[in-house]
């Protein structure tokens, strides 16, 4: 089975020829201003149009909440879709192939549950990257929800005194831990600005530096620890960019011992690495 994943983040679009669950060509561009889903898909499509003639299907992943009508935004200041926004419909039309779509830490989640080494029941997947987004499995299956919401965990308020989110809450993970809040309190810090990249290289002689992505591993560990006394997980699996950052994985387990037994859970490094949303856009073909 030949499948064109598409992965849409709120930076960059990667997208991938996979056959037989392998990620056999990659392409990745900026991600465009989404003004309409047929504006959208078509440059997707364009990009993709080597591969069109081979595929059998089309997998998307994407930021934001999926519901059969289309995709819409939890937090806008990501990644701002125009309501409804029926991209599976626009890339159906535009190829006359049969598309799944799915949020992008959900199908992340389902590929990660799918090739673990050590079966288990229980499962979450947490990306940390242009924002925070998760994926729940629970004994076995992909929990999406009633209305597609489950698994948003990067929008669970951890700090009641903190700054507010654009999903409209206050203190969610998403705006202490993401990318994007590691690299607003770094410009606060830093003349003239540094990128995240330069943050993480400058932590092991930059106290500043260090302190900043121990606050945002800090909130990832309270996230694991509340997603464990909430589900009783087995299991943790870390993505994204910030996520597999080096030394960041090894931040969260340390905060993580340093809660009472109860609430710890095994945290692992996603075995998708950089790419687990994109092949778990084609691996939503994989029951």
């Amino acid at each position: 089975m030949h499948t064109l994943a598409i992965d849409i983040g709120g930076t960059k679009i990667a997208l991938g020829l996979v056959t037989d669950g392998k990620l056999i060509e990659r392409a990745q561009i900026p991600t465009p201003r989404a003004q309409s889903a047929a504006q959208f898909a078509q440059v997707i499509l364009t990009c993709a149009e080597q591969w069109l003639p081979k595929i059998d299907n089309i997998g998307v992943s994407t930021t934001g909440l999926v519901t059969k009508g289309g995709i819409s935004a939890i937090n806008p200041d990501t990644l701002a879709f125009p309501s409804p926004f029926p991209l599976a419909q626009a890339l159906e039309s535009l190829t006359n192939k049969p598309v799944a779509m799915l949020n992008d830490a959900q199908a992340a989640a389902w590929y990660e549950f799918v090739r673990l080494e050590t079966p288990v029941k229980n499962m979450a997947f947490i990306t940390v990257s242009t924002g925070v987004g998760g994926g729940i499995i629970i004994d076995g299956k992909l929990h999406q929800g009633g209305a597609g919401l489950a698994g948003h965990i990067g929008h669970i308020s951890i700090d009641s005194q903190g700054p507010q989110c654009g999903c409209g809450q206050t203190g969610c993970v998403e705006v202490i831990a993401s990318g994007t809040a590691i690299k607003k309190a770094s410009d606060a810090e830093f003349t003239p600005p540094i990128s995240n990249i330069d943050l993480f290289e400058q932590a092991d002689s930059n106290p500043v530096a260090e302190t900043i992505i121990s606050h945002s591993a800090q909130a990832i560990a309270t996230l694991c620890c509340n997603l464990k006394a909430t589900l009783d997980l087995d299991v943790i699996v870390l993505g994204g960019g910030v996520g597999l950052a080096k030394g960041y994985l090894d931040r969260v387990r340390k905060a993580i011992q340093t809660r009472p037994s109860a609430f710890q859970i095994p945290v692992t490094e996603a075995i998708g690495n950089y790419d687990a949303c994109l092949l778990g856009a084609a691996y939503q073909f994989k029951e």
